[in-house]
This record gives C-alpha cells, sequence and structure tokens, in this order.
C-alpha cells in the first residue's frame, strides 16, 4: 500500500505542467509587428516558455537595461545601442547578430497640398513643423544623418516637432500635429491618414542596421540562446521581409 501510494504522489507529480520559463525580450518599437509572430512561434516550440515583449526607442531600453532591467535579448535598432551596453559589460560574448535592415521614407499630412519630391522641398513655406524623434533616437539619429548629407539640416532644425520614436512621428503626421515626418519604410502600413510623399534614393539611404544581442542580466540564458538562434531562421527572415524589413546592408538577398 505504501509503495502505491509514493506511485500515485510520483504519477500526481508529473502530471503538474512544468513551471513555465520566462523570456524578456526588449525590441525596437518598429519590430513589433514580426517580433511578436516569431515570439508566438517560439513559444510553440518550446513548450513552457513565455515570451514577454517590451517595446520602445532604442535608447530608452538601452538605458533601462544600463539601469538593471533584467532583458534576456535586445534588439535595438542600431548597432550604437549595442556598442553602448558591450561597452558597460552587459553584452554576452560572442551573441551579437545583425537581423534586418530599413529604409527613410517621408511622411506627409493628409492636409498638405505642397508637394515634397526631395529633401530640399522639406524646406517649403507650406511645411511649417517637421515631426522627428529625438537625436538619441536611432531614426532621429538617421534621419539627421540624412537632412545633413542633404545640407538641410540646420535651416530645418527650427520646424522640428521632437517626438519619442518613428510611430510617435507618424501619429504626429496622422493627428495633423505636424506637416511632415521621417520614418522607417516599415511604420507606414499603421497610418491611419498620412501618406508617403517621398522616399529618399538608394544612394542617400543611411546605413541602417537592426542588431540583436544576449544581455548578461538575462534570467534565462539557455533560452535567450535559442530565442536568438530562431531571429536567424528562415521563418523569421520570411516574417521580417512580410513586414518590410529587408536583409541587413551587405547581406546577400535570401
Amino acid at each position: 500500500m505504501r509503495r502505491l501510494c509514493i506511485s500515485l504522489a510520483l504519477a500526481a507529480i508529473a502530471a503538474k505542467p512544468a513551471a513555465a520559463e520566462e523570456l524578456l525580450v526588449a525590441a525596437a518599437v518598429s519590430l513589433r509587428g514580426p517580433l511578436e509572430a516569431i515570439a508566438e512561434r517560439f513559444e510553440a516550440a518550446h513548450a513552457g516558455a513565455q515570451v514577454q515583449l517590451a517595446f520602445g526607442a532604442s535608447s530608452a531600453l538601452s538605458a533601462q537595461a544600463r539601469a538593471g532591467a533584467p532583458f534576456d535579448v535586445f534588439l535595438a535598432a542600431d548597432e550604437e545601442s549595442i556598442d553602448a551596453l558591450a561597452a558597460a559589460g552587459l553584452v554576452r560574448a560572442g551573441s551579437r547578430k545583425t537581423i534586418a535592415g530599413n529604409r527613410l521614407v517621408v511622411v506627409a499630412s493628409a492636409d498638405l497640398k505642397a508637394p515634397i519630391e526631395s529633401a530640399a522641398d522639406l524646406a517649403r513655406p507650406e511645411v511649417r513643423r517637421i515631426a522627428l524623434a529625438e537625436r538619441a533616437v536611432p531614426v532621429g539619429h538617421y534621419a539627421r544623418e540624412w537632412l545633413a548629407g542633404r545640407g538641410i539640416l540646420e535651416a530645418l532644425a527650427p520646424r522640428f516637432v521632437a517626438t519619442e520614436h518613428a510611430r510617435a512621428t507618424l501619429a504626429a503626421v496622422d493627428a495633423g500635429n505636424a506637416d511632415a515626418g521621417i520614418v522607417y519604410a516599415t511604420d507606414v502600413k499603421a497610418a491611419r491618414s498620412a501618406r508617403v510623399a517621398f522616399t529618399p534614393p538608394e544612394a542617400e539611404q543611411p546605413r541602417i542596421v537592426y542588431v540583436a544581442a544576449l544581455l548578461t542580466s538575462g534570467r534565462a540564458p539557455a533560452l535567450a540562446g535559442a530565442f536568438l538562434a530562431e531571429l536567424g531562421d528562415p521563418a523569421a527572415r520570411r516574417d521580417f521581409e512580410a513586414a518590410g524589413f529587408p536583409p541587413p546592408p551587405g547581406d546577400p538577398a535570401p
């Protein structure tokens, strides 16, 4: 009888679901669409895994990581954010991976009548307010790099309306709080009324790179490594491409 009770107890323990292992992934807000699809597929393939996604500007998420946020994986919209974390000893050695590229586009309010067909057109008197993410935010840095290359950054600076990130820039143009804005090409799918006015030619585009890395502050290192590997899987590449993200600059097309 005692052996029977022990057997029944062991069977009951075995029948209980294993404790869920949580993975905390911080990512640039522009990656929301493909990353949600990747996270869902990852959870289905890893019993008990729960992927918690934290989206925001890469600069803000990087600051949170330096302040002690226990992110397992960080996906930044630039190389500099990962460089800064690596310099602080917060990136696991050998874990850095480039995952995607992007492009800049100029969006315009539905009410703006003046055509915008080049960077110089942003200086038209009708374009009174230009939504632009802060310089510390990757898309804000990329946009300023492009405008500086066209020689009009300083002239346009008084018209800038500061935003938190690319999606906030798009929202400002959608709401009519800015006449134009500079965002990622992948963001325009979320536009309500803003329209793409102009896409800088390839020769003018800054080098936009999304980089993923494992952080030393993470609490699920093995699961984080599996998730990082998932980001390089062909299925993940298809998710990125379906959302409009090209391969990283310099990578051959699949």
